[in-house]
């Protein structure tokens, strides 16, 4: 059995932030004047790879606004490695698997624009983990971007922003079907851009379990809040899993 701190060192080695730049404004003519495209970027959300150097998981949400991915955007996975100085950019270049209804997607990536770098995978759990099961959940808050670089096409050239995980604690506080698929309701928050992260069970080696996907909304005295924060079981795509080669598999 794994604790917290050898856990969360292994599992921050396998978290990436991912960054979205959508086209803003295209390109056009102006007075004679050639006036350039305008891009946006913002960090959308995390993700954990699950092949190593290839396929990454999120929740869908991360990558769609609504119910479509606009297929012009442009995805980014960074990687700060123990959240040291510098971060590191995998171009996301297919998304293999988008599943809506249970709000998760798998995403596949290029070499890192960095020589060298690698991105390791983290084991996947598939067992039902019991109420008060300790978990660790890991994410990427999302940073303010202080300024970025693409070229004329929007492909990424380099940013200023301050990018560092965070960890968590608690525990599974309940566990239910819903729709016949199994729903996990944690005693962990997080913040806006740590959706897509995983939810690890400290087995050993750590194993993810679950996605930080969404919270309930409760009506309160004072309006609605936010209530338990929840998770669908990796479960749910397991034969999608398998079909890309997901090896390190944890039945326990």
């Amino acid at each position: 059995m794994s604790d917290l701190k050898s856990a969360i060192p292994v599992v921050r080695e396998s978290l990436v932030a991912i960054l979205r730049i959508r086209l803003a404004r295209p390109e056009k003519m102006k007075k004679g004047k050639v006036k350039p495209a305008r891009f946006e970027a913002i960090f959308t959300g995390s993700a954990f790879c699950i092949v190593a150097d290839r396929y990454l998981v999120t929740a869908c949400h991360v990558i769609k606004d609504g119910e479509q991915r606009n297929p012009k955007d442009k995805f980014y996975a960074f990687t700060v490695p123990q959240n040291g100085d510098m971060a590191y950019c995998f171009p996301v270049i297919a998304f293999p698997i988008e599943r809506q209804d249970v709000d998760m997607a798998i995403l596949e990536v290029g070499p890192c624009t960095t020589p060298g770098m690698r991105i390791p995978a983290i084991p996947v759990l598939f067992a039902l983990q019991a109420d008060g099961s300790r978990v660790v959940t890991t994410g990427f808050p999302a940073p303010k971007i202080v300024g970025f670089n693409v070229d004329q096409e929007g492909n990424y050239m380099g940013g200023n922003f301050f990018l560092k995980s965070h960890a968590n604690e608690g525990i599974v506080s309940g566990h239910y079907m819903l729709g016949g698929v199994q729903l996990y309701e944690l005693n962990v928050g997080w913040h806006h851009g740590e959706s897509g992260g995983p939810i690890i069970a400290l087995t050993d080696p750590p194993a993810v379990f679950s996605v930080m996907q969404h919270y309930i909304n409760i009506e309160s005295p004072h309006g609605v809040v936010a209530g338990p924060h929840r998770g669908y079981a990796l479960f749910a795509i397991e034969q999608e899993l398998t079909n890309l080669g997901v090896t390190s598999l944890v039945y326990r």
